[in-house]
């Protein structure tokens, strides 16, 4: 397998870590966003949806598309504080893997874009 698809793989495995996370939170099921609110162009659209939308209807959906389009994957992702800060109102261990999955998403790229 080369590299490049190996990467991509690698990516395919972390997006699915990150939705059964977010599914053992109980934050997946969110209601789909508008047009109107997927175009926002604010920071995680924070104007337009939720936290937990936006995980799963921008940055899950972009990263899917690049796997599928072997698009260049970004240089670099930082998502885990945000996570931390968007459900530090909810119980530390309930959320201990979505932040692991979001940490282990920020070093993937990171590497990757080191490469």
């Amino acid at each position: 397998m080369s590299q490049s698809i190996q990467r991509y793989t690698e990516l395919a495995d972390l997006i699915l870590e990150l939705q059964m996370a977010m599914q053992e939170v109980q934050v997946w099921e969110t209601k789909q966003p508008s047009m109107r609110a997927l175009a926002s162009e604010q920071p995680f659209c924070i104007d337009t949806m939720t936290f937990e939308q936006w995980l799963r209807y921008v940055l899950i959906e972009r990263f899917k598309e690049m796997i599928e389009q072997q698009h260049p994957l970004p240089e670099r992702c930082h998502i885990s504080p945000m996570v931390e800060e968007a459900f530090r109102g909810l119980e530390p261990k309930r959320i201990k893997h979505l932040i692991l999955a979001c940490d282990a998403l920020d070093r993937f790229l990171s590497r990757a874009s080191s490469l």
